[in-house]
Protein backbone atom coordinates (compact mmCIF):
# COMPACT_ATOMS: atom_id res chain seq x y z
CA UNK A 1 0.00 0.00 0.00
CA UNK A 2 2.73 2.46 0.92
CA UNK A 3 4.54 1.88 -2.36
CA UNK A 4 1.32 2.28 -4.33
CA UNK A 5 0.49 5.57 -2.65
CA UNK A 6 4.04 6.91 -2.90
CA UNK A 7 3.93 6.47 -6.67
CA UNK A 8 0.72 8.53 -6.94
CA UNK A 9 0.89 11.23 -4.27
CA UNK A 10 3.59 13.10 -2.39
CA UNK A 11 3.64 11.87 1.19
CA UNK A 12 5.00 14.59 3.47
CA UNK A 13 4.16 13.24 6.94
CA UNK A 14 3.39 9.78 8.35
CA UNK A 15 2.38 8.85 11.86
CA UNK A 16 0.73 6.24 14.08
CA UNK A 17 -1.50 7.50 16.87
CA UNK A 18 -1.52 4.98 19.71
CA UNK A 19 -2.47 7.66 22.24
CA UNK A 20 -3.86 11.15 22.53
CA UNK A 21 -0.29 12.38 23.01
CA UNK A 22 0.67 10.74 19.71
CA UNK A 23 -2.27 12.50 18.09
CA UNK A 24 -1.25 15.89 19.41
CA UNK A 25 2.32 15.38 18.26
CA UNK A 26 1.16 14.37 14.77
CA UNK A 27 -1.25 17.31 14.59
CA UNK A 28 1.59 19.75 15.15
CA UNK A 29 3.32 18.31 12.08
CA UNK A 30 0.31 18.83 9.80
CA UNK A 31 0.38 22.61 9.44
CA UNK A 32 1.88 22.67 5.94
CA UNK A 33 0.29 19.56 4.42
CA UNK A 34 -2.65 19.79 2.02
CA UNK A 35 -4.67 16.67 2.88
CA UNK A 36 -4.71 13.90 5.47
CA UNK A 37 -5.39 10.23 4.74
CA UNK A 38 -6.60 8.30 7.78
CA UNK A 39 -6.57 4.50 7.96
CA UNK A 40 -8.76 4.05 10.99
CA UNK A 41 -8.83 0.60 12.59
CA UNK A 42 -10.75 -0.88 15.48
CA UNK A 43 -7.54 -0.81 17.52
CA UNK A 44 -7.26 3.01 17.50
CA UNK A 45 -9.57 5.09 19.66
CA UNK A 46 -11.15 7.99 17.75
CA UNK A 47 -9.99 10.37 20.49
CA UNK A 48 -6.40 9.69 19.39
CA UNK A 49 -7.13 10.60 15.79
CA UNK A 50 -9.27 13.60 16.71
CA UNK A 51 -6.44 14.97 18.84
CA UNK A 52 -4.42 15.28 15.64
CA UNK A 53 -7.29 16.67 13.57
CA UNK A 54 -8.16 19.36 16.09
CA UNK A 55 -4.62 20.70 15.77
CA UNK A 56 -5.36 21.34 12.07
CA UNK A 57 -9.05 22.32 12.04
CA UNK A 58 -9.28 23.20 8.32
CA UNK A 59 -7.24 20.29 6.97
CA UNK A 60 -9.32 18.10 4.60
CA UNK A 61 -9.64 14.49 5.74
CA UNK A 62 -9.93 11.35 3.63
CA UNK A 63 -10.81 8.17 5.53
CA UNK A 64 -9.94 4.82 3.97
CA UNK A 65 -11.82 1.81 5.25
CA UNK A 66 -9.16 -0.67 4.21
CA UNK A 67 -9.01 -4.47 4.28
CA UNK A 68 -6.20 -6.85 3.45
CA UNK A 69 -8.47 -9.69 2.33
CA UNK A 70 -11.26 -9.77 -0.24
CA UNK A 71 -12.91 -12.89 1.18
CA UNK A 72 -13.68 -13.63 4.81
CA UNK A 73 -12.26 -17.11 5.55
CA UNK A 74 -14.11 -19.73 7.55
CA UNK A 75 -11.40 -19.36 10.19
CA UNK A 76 -12.41 -15.75 10.90
CA UNK A 77 -12.29 -15.34 14.67
CA UNK A 78 -12.26 -12.80 17.48
CA UNK A 79 -8.70 -11.68 16.80
CA UNK A 80 -9.52 -11.12 13.12
CA UNK A 81 -12.20 -8.64 14.16
CA UNK A 82 -9.40 -6.40 15.39
CA UNK A 83 -7.08 -6.90 12.41
CA UNK A 84 -9.81 -6.69 9.74
CA UNK A 85 -12.35 -4.60 11.63
CA UNK A 86 -12.09 -1.31 9.80
CA UNK A 87 -15.87 -1.35 9.30
CA UNK A 88 -16.00 -0.94 13.08
CA UNK A 89 -13.14 1.54 13.40
CA UNK A 90 -14.32 3.82 10.61
CA UNK A 91 -17.73 4.79 12.05
CA UNK A 92 -16.07 5.31 15.44
CA UNK A 93 -14.22 8.18 13.75
CA UNK A 94 -16.75 9.37 11.18
CA UNK A 95 -19.41 9.69 13.88
CA UNK A 96 -17.27 12.25 15.68
CA UNK A 97 -16.46 14.03 12.42
CA UNK A 98 -20.18 14.34 11.69
CA UNK A 99 -20.86 15.54 15.24
CA UNK A 100 -18.27 18.29 14.78
CA UNK A 101 -19.46 19.14 11.26
CA UNK A 102 -16.02 18.25 9.92
CA UNK A 103 -16.20 17.35 6.21
CA UNK A 104 -14.52 14.18 5.02
CA UNK A 105 -14.42 11.84 2.05
CA UNK A 106 -14.71 8.09 2.52
CA UNK A 107 -13.11 5.36 0.42
CA UNK A 108 -13.83 1.66 1.01
CA UNK A 109 -11.95 -1.25 -0.46
CA UNK A 110 -9.06 -3.73 -0.30
CA UNK A 111 -5.50 -2.54 -0.04
CA UNK A 112 -4.49 -4.14 -3.36
CA UNK A 113 -7.46 -2.96 -5.43
CA UNK A 114 -6.59 -0.49 -8.20
CA UNK A 115 -10.09 0.96 -8.27
CA UNK A 116 -9.94 1.68 -4.55
CA UNK A 117 -6.52 3.29 -4.91
CA UNK A 118 -7.94 5.46 -7.69
CA UNK A 119 -10.80 6.53 -5.41
CA UNK A 120 -8.39 7.31 -2.57
CA UNK A 121 -6.14 9.37 -4.81
CA UNK A 122 -9.08 11.19 -6.40
CA UNK A 123 -10.32 12.12 -2.92
CA UNK A 124 -6.85 13.30 -1.91
CA UNK A 125 -6.59 15.36 -5.09
CA UNK A 126 -9.88 17.11 -4.30
CA UNK A 127 -8.76 17.62 -0.71
CA UNK A 128 -5.48 19.18 -1.82
CA UNK A 129 -7.34 21.41 -4.28
CA UNK A 130 -9.56 22.68 -1.47
CA UNK A 131 -6.51 23.50 0.66
CA UNK A 132 -4.82 25.33 -2.20
CA UNK A 133 -8.00 27.30 -2.83
CA UNK A 134 -8.07 28.35 0.82
CA UNK A 135 -4.51 29.60 0.44
CA UNK A 136 -4.98 31.22 -2.97
CA UNK A 137 -4.75 34.84 -4.07
CA UNK A 138 -7.05 36.03 -6.86
CA UNK A 139 -6.28 39.34 -8.50
CA UNK A 140 -9.10 41.77 -9.26
CA UNK A 141 -7.81 44.13 -11.96
CA UNK A 142 -10.04 47.14 -12.52
CA UNK A 143 -13.72 47.43 -11.65
CA UNK A 144 -16.37 44.87 -12.47
CA UNK A 145 -17.80 45.45 -15.95
CA UNK A 146 -20.54 48.05 -15.54
CA UNK A 147 -23.94 46.49 -14.83
CA UNK A 148 -22.61 42.94 -14.41
CA UNK A 149 -23.80 42.32 -10.86
CA UNK A 150 -23.87 38.60 -11.67
CA UNK A 151 -20.06 38.32 -11.77
CA UNK A 152 -19.25 40.23 -8.58
CA UNK A 153 -18.57 39.03 -5.04
CA UNK A 154 -17.89 40.75 -1.76
CA UNK A 155 -14.20 40.53 -0.87
CA UNK A 156 -14.71 40.14 2.86
CA UNK A 157 -17.45 37.54 2.50
CA UNK A 158 -15.44 35.49 0.02
CA UNK A 159 -12.38 35.58 2.26
CA UNK A 160 -14.37 34.59 5.36
CA UNK A 161 -16.23 31.76 3.63
CA UNK A 162 -13.40 30.18 1.62
CA UNK A 163 -10.07 31.62 2.75
CA UNK A 164 -9.46 32.97 -0.77
CA UNK A 165 -7.67 36.32 -0.69
CA UNK A 166 -8.99 38.83 -3.27
CA UNK A 167 -6.21 41.22 -4.32
CA UNK A 168 -7.39 44.59 -5.61
CA UNK A 169 -5.19 45.98 -8.41
CA UNK A 170 -5.67 49.22 -10.34
CA UNK A 171 -5.95 48.80 -14.10
CA UNK A 172 -3.28 51.49 -14.50
CA UNK A 173 -0.72 49.12 -13.00
CA UNK A 174 -1.06 46.72 -15.93
CA UNK A 175 -0.59 49.62 -18.33
CA UNK A 176 2.56 50.73 -16.51
CA UNK A 177 4.00 47.24 -16.71
CA UNK A 178 3.08 47.08 -20.40
CA UNK A 179 5.10 50.22 -21.09
CA UNK A 180 8.12 48.77 -19.26
CA UNK A 181 8.35 45.57 -21.32
CA UNK A 182 11.45 45.57 -23.53
CA UNK A 183 11.61 44.22 -27.07
CA UNK A 184 13.88 41.33 -26.09
CA UNK A 185 11.16 39.78 -23.97
CA UNK A 186 8.58 40.32 -26.70
CA UNK A 187 10.85 38.57 -29.21
CA UNK A 188 11.39 35.62 -26.84
CA UNK A 189 7.65 35.25 -26.31
CA UNK A 190 7.06 35.48 -30.05
CA UNK A 191 9.32 32.48 -30.62
CA UNK A 192 7.43 30.52 -27.93
CA UNK A 193 4.10 31.52 -29.44
CA UNK A 194 5.01 30.45 -32.97
CA UNK A 195 5.99 27.04 -31.64
CA UNK A 196 2.63 26.56 -29.91
CA UNK A 197 0.25 28.22 -32.39
CA UNK A 198 -0.19 28.58 -36.12
CA UNK A 199 -0.06 32.37 -36.43
CA UNK A 200 -2.30 33.43 -39.28
CA UNK A 201 -1.72 36.53 -41.38
CA UNK A 202 -4.56 38.41 -39.66
CA UNK A 203 -2.67 38.20 -36.34
CA UNK A 204 0.67 39.49 -37.58
CA UNK A 205 2.17 42.92 -37.13
CA UNK A 206 0.76 45.29 -34.52
CA UNK A 207 -1.94 42.74 -33.58
CA UNK A 208 0.70 40.26 -32.43
CA UNK A 209 3.08 42.87 -31.02
CA UNK A 210 0.52 44.37 -28.64
CA UNK A 211 -0.80 40.96 -27.61
CA UNK A 212 2.67 39.66 -26.76
CA UNK A 213 3.61 42.81 -24.85
CA UNK A 214 0.37 42.56 -22.85
CA UNK A 215 1.19 38.92 -22.06
CA UNK A 216 4.60 39.93 -20.71
CA UNK A 217 2.96 42.62 -18.59
CA UNK A 218 0.47 40.13 -17.18
CA UNK A 219 3.36 37.78 -16.35
CA UNK A 220 4.90 40.59 -14.30
CA UNK A 221 1.61 41.41 -12.59
CA UNK A 222 1.11 37.78 -11.56
CA UNK A 223 4.64 37.56 -10.18
CA UNK A 224 4.48 40.91 -8.37
CA UNK A 225 1.26 40.07 -6.53
CA UNK A 226 1.87 36.30 -6.18
CA UNK A 227 -1.44 35.52 -7.87
CA UNK A 228 -2.97 32.08 -8.33
CA UNK A 229 -5.77 33.36 -10.58
CA UNK A 230 -7.31 36.60 -11.70
CA UNK A 231 -10.33 38.49 -12.96
CA UNK A 232 -9.83 41.54 -15.15
CA UNK A 233 -12.06 44.17 -16.72
CA UNK A 234 -10.01 45.35 -19.68
CA UNK A 235 -12.78 47.57 -21.08
CA UNK A 236 -11.35 50.68 -19.41
CA UNK A 237 -9.26 53.65 -20.60
CA UNK A 238 -6.10 52.25 -19.00
CA UNK A 239 -6.23 49.07 -21.11
CA UNK A 240 -8.47 48.50 -24.15
CA UNK A 241 -9.69 52.08 -24.65
CA UNK A 242 -6.32 53.78 -24.35
CA UNK A 243 -3.47 54.31 -26.78
CA UNK A 244 -1.51 51.80 -24.72
CA UNK A 245 -2.37 48.92 -24.08
CA UNK A 246 -4.93 49.64 -26.77
CA UNK A 247 -6.32 46.09 -27.17
CA UNK A 248 -8.29 43.54 -25.21
CA UNK A 249 -5.52 41.29 -23.80
CA UNK A 250 -7.35 38.00 -24.44
CA UNK A 251 -4.20 36.23 -25.58
CA UNK A 252 -2.45 37.23 -22.35
CA UNK A 253 -5.29 35.80 -20.27
CA UNK A 254 -5.21 32.56 -22.25
CA UNK A 255 -1.46 32.21 -21.93
CA UNK A 256 -1.62 32.58 -18.15
CA UNK A 257 -4.56 30.17 -17.92
CA UNK A 258 -2.68 27.62 -20.02
CA UNK A 259 0.27 27.94 -17.62
CA UNK A 260 -1.92 27.20 -14.59
CA UNK A 261 -2.96 30.71 -13.47
CA UNK A 262 -6.50 31.08 -14.84
CA UNK A 263 -7.95 34.48 -15.73
CA UNK A 264 -11.57 35.51 -16.24
CA UNK A 265 -12.74 38.60 -18.09
CA UNK A 266 -15.33 41.28 -17.17
CA UNK A 267 -14.05 41.32 -13.57
CA UNK A 268 -15.77 37.95 -13.07
CA UNK A 269 -14.17 36.80 -9.83
CA UNK A 270 -16.71 34.05 -9.18
CA UNK A 271 -15.89 32.36 -12.49
CA UNK A 272 -12.19 32.81 -11.68
CA UNK A 273 -12.84 30.63 -8.59
CA UNK A 274 -14.52 28.00 -10.77
CA UNK A 275 -11.60 28.09 -13.23
CA UNK A 276 -8.98 27.80 -10.50
CA UNK A 277 -10.85 24.85 -9.00
CA UNK A 278 -10.73 22.96 -12.29
CA UNK A 279 -7.04 23.73 -12.83
CA UNK A 280 -6.20 22.49 -9.32
CA UNK A 281 -8.07 19.28 -10.10
CA UNK A 282 -5.99 18.73 -13.24
CA UNK A 283 -8.62 19.84 -15.74
CA UNK A 284 -8.82 22.65 -18.26
CA UNK A 285 -10.35 26.01 -17.40
CA UNK A 286 -11.94 27.38 -20.53
CA UNK A 287 -13.74 30.65 -19.78
CA UNK A 288 -16.88 30.64 -21.91
CA UNK A 289 -20.56 31.29 -22.40
CA UNK A 290 -23.30 28.96 -23.62
CA UNK A 291 -24.08 31.10 -26.63
CA UNK A 292 -27.11 29.37 -28.12
CA UNK A 293 -29.06 26.10 -28.28
CA UNK A 294 -29.70 23.71 -31.15
CA UNK A 295 -33.17 22.43 -30.26
CA UNK A 296 -32.95 19.45 -32.60
CA UNK A 297 -29.70 18.03 -31.22
CA UNK A 298 -29.72 19.40 -27.65
CA UNK A 299 -26.28 20.95 -28.20
CA UNK A 300 -25.21 24.29 -26.76
CA UNK A 301 -22.61 26.46 -28.47
CA UNK A 302 -19.59 26.90 -26.20
CA UNK A 303 -17.51 29.96 -27.10
CA UNK A 304 -15.79 33.00 -25.59
CA UNK A 305 -14.76 36.49 -26.56
CA UNK A 306 -11.16 35.38 -27.02
CA UNK A 307 -9.95 33.78 -23.76
CA UNK A 308 -8.52 30.28 -24.00
CA UNK A 309 -6.81 27.36 -22.27
CA UNK A 310 -4.55 25.11 -24.33
CA UNK A 311 -5.61 22.19 -22.12
CA UNK A 312 -9.03 22.61 -23.78
CA UNK A 313 -7.63 22.09 -27.28
CA UNK A 314 -8.28 18.93 -29.28
CA UNK A 315 -6.19 20.22 -32.19
CA UNK A 316 -3.30 22.56 -32.87
CA UNK A 317 -4.51 26.09 -32.10
CA UNK A 318 -4.56 28.95 -34.57
CA UNK A 319 -3.77 32.52 -33.54
CA UNK A 320 -5.98 35.00 -35.39
CA UNK A 321 -7.17 38.60 -35.20
CA UNK A 322 -9.85 38.80 -32.50
CA UNK A 323 -13.02 39.41 -34.50
CA UNK A 324 -14.94 40.44 -31.36
CA UNK A 325 -12.98 43.71 -31.39
CA UNK A 326 -12.39 44.09 -35.12
CA UNK A 327 -14.02 47.53 -35.19
CA UNK A 328 -11.68 48.96 -32.54
CA UNK A 329 -8.91 51.33 -33.70
CA UNK A 330 -6.45 48.61 -32.70
CA UNK A 331 -7.10 44.89 -32.28
CA UNK A 332 -5.37 42.06 -30.45
CA UNK A 333 -4.96 38.38 -31.21
CA UNK A 334 -6.89 35.41 -29.88
CA UNK A 335 -6.68 31.64 -30.18
CA UNK A 336 -9.15 29.55 -32.14
CA UNK A 337 -9.50 25.76 -31.84
CA UNK A 338 -11.98 22.97 -31.17
CA UNK A 339 -12.31 20.97 -27.96
CA UNK A 340 -11.97 17.18 -28.19
CA UNK A 341 -15.13 15.10 -28.32
CA UNK A 342 -15.89 13.12 -25.17
CA UNK A 343 -16.99 13.53 -21.54
CA UNK A 344 -17.02 17.12 -20.34
CA UNK A 345 -17.95 19.27 -17.36
CA UNK A 346 -19.15 22.83 -16.89
CA UNK A 347 -18.53 24.54 -13.54
CA UNK A 348 -19.95 27.78 -12.20
CA UNK A 349 -19.54 29.48 -8.84
CA UNK A 350 -21.78 32.07 -7.27
CA UNK A 351 -22.32 34.19 -4.22
CA UNK A 352 -25.62 33.62 -2.38
CA UNK A 353 -27.50 35.64 0.20
CA UNK A 354 -25.82 33.38 2.74
CA UNK A 355 -22.74 31.55 1.51
CA UNK A 356 -21.45 30.35 -1.86
CA UNK A 357 -22.30 27.59 -4.30
CA UNK A 358 -20.66 25.61 -7.08
CA UNK A 359 -22.95 24.75 -9.99
CA UNK A 360 -21.79 21.60 -11.77
CA UNK A 361 -22.99 20.14 -15.04
CA UNK A 362 -21.62 16.83 -16.34
CA UNK A 363 -22.12 16.17 -20.03
CA UNK A 364 -20.21 15.73 -23.26
CA UNK A 365 -18.53 17.63 -26.06
CA UNK A 366 -20.17 16.10 -29.10
CA UNK A 367 -17.61 16.95 -31.75
CA UNK A 368 -19.88 19.39 -33.56
CA UNK A 369 -18.04 22.62 -34.21
CA UNK A 370 -18.59 26.22 -35.17
CA UNK A 371 -15.15 27.59 -36.12
CA UNK A 372 -16.83 30.77 -37.38
CA UNK A 373 -17.13 32.00 -33.78
CA UNK A 374 -13.43 32.79 -34.02
CA UNK A 375 -12.51 31.60 -30.52
CA UNK A 376 -12.14 28.23 -28.73
CA UNK A 377 -15.38 26.33 -29.30
CA UNK A 378 -17.30 23.15 -28.60
CA UNK A 379 -20.80 21.73 -28.61
CA UNK A 380 -21.92 20.76 -25.12
CA UNK A 381 -24.79 18.42 -24.30
CA UNK A 382 -25.99 17.99 -20.71
CA UNK A 383 -26.05 14.37 -19.52
CA UNK A 384 -28.82 14.91 -16.98
CA UNK A 385 -31.73 15.08 -19.39
CA UNK A 386 -33.32 17.15 -22.14
CA UNK A 387 -31.43 20.34 -22.95
CA UNK A 388 -34.08 22.85 -21.91
CA UNK A 389 -34.75 21.11 -18.60
CA UNK A 390 -31.03 20.76 -17.78
CA UNK A 391 -30.24 24.36 -18.71
CA UNK A 392 -33.19 25.52 -16.60
CA UNK A 393 -31.71 23.68 -13.61
CA UNK A 394 -28.36 25.32 -14.42
CA UNK A 395 -29.98 28.76 -14.22
CA UNK A 396 -32.07 28.00 -11.15
CA UNK A 397 -28.95 26.83 -9.32
CA UNK A 398 -27.39 30.27 -9.82
CA UNK A 399 -24.87 29.94 -12.64
CA UNK A 400 -24.20 33.27 -14.35
CA UNK A 401 -23.61 33.66 -18.09
CA UNK A 402 -19.93 32.74 -17.71
CA UNK A 403 -18.56 29.43 -16.45
CA UNK A 404 -15.52 27.17 -16.77
CA UNK A 405 -15.49 24.23 -19.18
CA UNK A 406 -13.19 21.23 -19.28
CA UNK A 407 -12.90 17.91 -21.06
CA UNK A 408 -13.42 14.98 -18.70
CA UNK A 409 -15.84 14.20 -15.90
CA UNK A 410 -14.83 16.38 -12.95
CA UNK A 411 -18.30 16.81 -11.45
CA UNK A 412 -17.77 14.56 -8.44
CA UNK A 413 -14.37 16.07 -7.71
CA UNK A 414 -15.78 19.61 -7.71
CA UNK A 415 -18.54 18.51 -5.34
CA UNK A 416 -15.87 17.05 -3.07
CA UNK A 417 -13.98 20.35 -3.10
CA UNK A 418 -17.22 22.11 -2.18
CA UNK A 419 -17.73 19.86 0.83
CA UNK A 420 -14.18 20.45 2.05
CA UNK A 421 -14.60 24.23 1.64
CA UNK A 422 -17.94 24.18 3.43
CA UNK A 423 -19.90 25.66 0.51
CA UNK A 424 -22.87 24.35 -1.42
CA UNK A 425 -22.84 22.36 -4.66
CA UNK A 426 -25.71 21.82 -7.07
CA UNK A 427 -25.92 19.66 -10.19
CA UNK A 428 -27.70 20.71 -13.32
Amino acid sequence: MQAALDSRVEVAVRGTVASVEDGLALGRRLQDVEALLVLQTLAVMPANTMAALREAPQLPVVVWTVHRERRIPASFDHSAITSEGSTVGTPMLTNVLVRENRPFELAVGPVDDDGTLDAVCDALRAAAAATRLRRSRIGRVGPVFQGYECVDADDDRLRAATGIEPVRIEAAELRELYLEVDRTRVAELERETRELYDVEASAEGDVLERSLRAACALDDLVERHRLDAGAINCHVPEIRFGEEVGVAPCFALGRQTSRGVPWACAGDIVTAVAMLTLKLLGGAAQYHELESLDYETGEFVVASSGEHDLAFAGERPRLIRNLWYDDDPRCGACACFAAPAGPATLVGFTELRAGYRYVVAPGEFTGTGWPGVGTPYAAFRFSSGPAVEAWTRWCRAGANHHSAATPGDHAGAVESVARFLGVEAARA
